[in-house]
């Protein structure tokens, strides 16, 4: 049996909220449902105080807000979500997926196909989220990278060394106060801005 998940189900339409959640309810009983909106407005805040582990929209056609809306949560508490729109268009789909949609299906839901879809979503988020810390990772030894070079060049001018006595000079300071060399670099460049 999946993972039970806690579900946030935003639809625009009452009725078809209602036939979701009925399905949802007989078709996939272990999943349990933390709210139910009719609009994606204030998702941020929405997906902070319920804390679902995924989202289900029904709309009928990803609008400006509702995708601003999105990315506005993708930004401070990112969370898979399913788009079950009406708008089978390309550009819907492309924007909608741009925003941070992990999966986008067309015209309605068959209970069977829902369970794959959250499936789906959950492991695209996945990737995506890993995706992003790597890119983090990448920036971040980056701007080391960059700083350490530029406490190198100071004390090469500074201190009349070669890079290589520079650069040795920094491991040597890092390894006595058992922090990273980048680190070093920070505390050198700070100490020459101050």
């Amino acid at each position: 049996m999946p993972d039970a998940l806690k579900i946030l189900v935003i639809s625009q339409s009452k009725r078809r909220l209602d036939d979701l959640l009925a399905t949802l309810a007989h078709d996939l009983p272990q999943h349990h449902f933390v709210g139910r909106l009719d609009r994606a407005i204030d998702l941020p805040r929405w997906v902070e105080q319920l804390r679902p582990d995924t989202i289900i929209m029904d709309i009928d056609s990803p609008s400006r807000d509702t995708l601003e809306q999105v990315c506005a949560m993708s930004e401070s508490t990112p969370r898979p979500i399913v788009m079950l729109s009406q708008d089978p268009s390309s550009e819907a789909m492309r924007s909608a997926i741009s925003a941070g949609i992990a999966a986008y299906a067309v015209s309605g839901i068959e209970a069977q196909r829902l369970q794959p879809l959250l499936q789906l979503a959950q492991m695209r988020f996945e990737a995506w989220q890993a995706m992003h810390q790597d890119m983090l990772r990448a920036r971040q030894e980056l701007q080391e990278h960059k700083l350490i070079e530029k406490a190198k060049r100071h004390l090469m001018k500074t201190e009349k060394l070669g890079e290589e006595a520079a650069y040795q000079a920094l491991r040597r300071e890092a390894m006595a106060h058992r922090v990273r060399i980048a680190d070093v670099a920070r505390m050198l460049m700070a100490t020459l801005a101050g």
